[in-house]
């Protein structure tokens, strides 16, 4: 017995010495495990891949498609790339797509969020991708060679080394180590969060390669507004904007529909005599299987129908530019109506009752007048620019590049979830169930009529039901789970407005 207790004491304190040991081991080991889990996988559902493990990352790599060989590879500069792609775990659950098929499949889909490709930073250093992307991206990815035998004439392949550019598409079967955690938000999340040290499996395709984003949507700035009715850019040289408004160079009378809205800050440019019903020409209109956008003329068409409604006059026609008097200025507080879209014409806000109700089939909050008074600021600096322009009683358009918007970080799309209930309080329900109990204790069913209906918590379609107190009391009690999302606007991207500035205060006295 003596024995046995010093056994014990021996034990316990060499567990007490191994334990510390173990934990470390263990926490140091992990990735090794799931990388021999990992490989177990592709090992049953996708033999062909084994042999092209990328060692650098240790991910695996299926290309589907080589991509543009004009193009110039990812890695042949630092650049910004825009990617299409949807994000599963190992059971094919959707985590998160840019793909708005995908998003419906998922369950995730909603109006409010614009489903194009992902524009990010691809550099030296890692700053916003998920990492293994970010490497197949960078580095040259290796095939195997029976891989390449078998798939070399079905896909295009000239080498067993691949540099990812425009139009490669690849799956990339990545371990944690180059994941982290996954989620989507904003309307691109699917059913479930990836948890931390699970695999994911991201189809990825390259949509473009830019070198100098401010350049580029620069460029595309210029090429909508060239392709809309025309440009005119005044400077403060040869080509003066005139001041009065009779003068044939003046913008209410050009022949060209946009003008620079300040002679020194490029690319926010205005159209004056803008009014709904002009018809906007969106050169690559946003692509939906879906509606509203799905049937793009006619929503257009919606659209105007319901700003003539409420803004027009009673002659159903607007007042031209010229017939208005005083403008805004910078200390003049405007009241203003807008919708705010992409150049490709999908809309990520308004203020328009009716506009949302077209858009979203709803509307969550109702709009009211954005107050804009250009010194106190408080909008996109585009905004301060162009508003002390315009006159009160106008309707007027307006795009701009990203500086004068949202910049090189844009706004992330958000989604929030909240939960309100309403009737009576859980207290006196369950002052009633308690009563009901009574009643049927001391046979006084027939007096008060009925029963209580199921038992406290019983949960019905959304409300509790209680039935029968007095002569058919029928009490509801109502949870209601709302889910809002914020629109995302990604970095360097250029912005469109409709603009309605309300008639002053004082012109309606007069």
């Amino acid at each position: 017995m003596k024995f046995f207790g010093h056994t014990l004491l021996a034990a316990a304190l060499l567990l007490a010495l191994l334990l510390p040991s173990c934990a470390k081991e263990e926490s140091e080991s992990y990735a090794t495990y799931e990388k021999m889990a990992l490989a177990s996988w592709i090992r049953l559902n996708r033999p062909d891949l084994e042999e092209n493990l990328q060692e650098d990352g240790g991910y695996y790599v299926d290309v589907l498609k080589v991509g543009n060989k004009d193009a110039a590879p990812i890695n042949d500069t630092i650049c910004w790339v825009k990617f299409d792609f949807s994000g599963r775990d190992l059971s094919g659950n959707i985590i998160l797509t840019r793909r708005e098929m995908d998003a419906k499949l998922a369950g995730t889909f909603t109006k409010y969020t614009h489903y194009v490709p992902y524009y990010r930073y691809c550099g030296e250093i890692n700053t916003s991708l998920i990492e293994g992307t970010r490497l197949a991206m960078r580095n040259t990815l290796t095939l195997g060679e029976t891989y390449y035998e078998k798939y070399k004439n079905e896909r295009g392949f000239e080498s067993r080394e691949i540099l990812l550019r425009e139009g490669s598409e690849v799956v990339l079967y990545m371990p944690s180590s180059v994941v982290g955690g996954a989620e989507g938000d904003g309307g691109y999340e699917g059913q479930y969060t990836l948890d931390t040290n699970r695999p994911f499996i991201v189809t990825m395709t390259i949509c473009d390669t830019v070198k100098n984003p401010l350049e580029s949507e620069g460029s595309a700035v210029d090429a909508f507004c060239e392709g809309d009715g025309g440009l005119r850019v005044y400077d403060t040289k040869e080509n003066k904007r005139p001041e009065k408004a009779d003068d044939a160079n003046h913008p209410y009378n050009i022949t060209e529909r946009w003008v620079n809205a300040c002679d020194t800050v490029p690319q926010v440019y205005v159209d004056y005599r803008y009014h709904p019903g002009d018809a906007i020409r969106f050169p690559e209109r946003y692509q939906s299987a879906y509606e509203p956008y799905a049937a793009f003329d006619k929503l257009e068409q919606d659209i105007a129908d319901v700003l003539k409604e409420r803004f027009g006059s009673e002659e159903g026609t607007y007042p031209d530019v010229k017939e208005l008097t005083d403008s805004v200025k910078m200390d003049g507080t405007a009241k203003i109506w807008y919708i705010g879209r992409f150049l490709d014409g999908f809309i990520f806000d308004t203020n328009i009752d009716e506009v949302k109700k077209l858009i979203y089939g709803e509307v969550k909050s109702t709009g009211s007048a954005f107050e804009y008074t250009p010194e106190e600021g408080g909008a996109i600096s585009a905004w301060y620019y162009t508003i002390p322009n315009l006159k009160f009683g106008q309707w007027a358009a307006m795009v701009t590049t990203s500086t004068n918007a949202y910049g090189s970080t844009g706004v992330s799309g958000s989604s929030s979830t909240s939960t309100t209930t309403s009737g009576y309080s859980s207290s006196y329900l369950d002052y009633l169930n308690y009563l009901n109990y009574a009643n049927s204790y001391y046979g006084m069913n027939g007096y008060y009529g009925g029963y209580y209906g199921g038992y406290y918590g019983g949960y019905y379609g959304g409300y509790y039901d209680y039935y029968g107190y007095g002569s058919g009391y029928d009490d509801t009690t109502t949870t209601t789970t709302t889910t809002s999302v914020t629109t995302e606007i990604p970095p360097f991207t250029p912005l469109l407005f409709q603009i309605y500035v309300e008639p002053s205060d004082e012109a309606d006295e007069e």
